[in-house]
């Protein structure tokens, strides 16, 4: 993958990928593969469907820039649960969000107010 990412670079803005492979189980050297997407200034975004409650992830302390994942799987929930979603705090400006009621912070957000307010987390998203 990381041979990809530098044959690639000038083409990608995003990587995205699952860090476990369900077929293979294939897990991928996920600081590896951020460390070659953030080099050249590529967004790296992270399925982890197939890794969450399986194996140890550190998102924020690897840099992640978002990952997304269920939890009816290796979390022990079932179909139509909650899932989650990771965005890294350095990416906790980026405009617009999910603007809009959802985003908007939880402080205001029942006031109705004419201007979007947007959440200082990943709420936002």
């Amino acid at each position: 993958m990381i041979n990809a990412i530098e044959r690639n670079k000038s083409e990608l803005c995003c990587v995205w990928f699952s860090l476990v492979n369900y077929i293979t189980s294939t897990r991928f050297q996920l600081p590896k593969i951020v460390q070659a997407c953030h080099r050249h200034g590529i967004f790296c975004l992270v399925d982890l469907a197939h890794a969450m409650g399986s194996v140890p992830v550190k998102l924020h302390d690897w840099a992640v820039d978002a990952a997304a994942w269920c939890s009816y799987k290796y979390l022990n929930s079932g179909p139509g649960c909650a899932g989650g979603i990771f965005v890294h705090e350095k990416h906790k400006n980026i405009a617009p969000g999910m603007q809009g009621w959802f985003g908007n912070s939880r402080k205001t957000q029942f006031e109705m107010n004419q201007f979007y307010e947007p959440e200082a987390d990943a709420r936002r998203f």
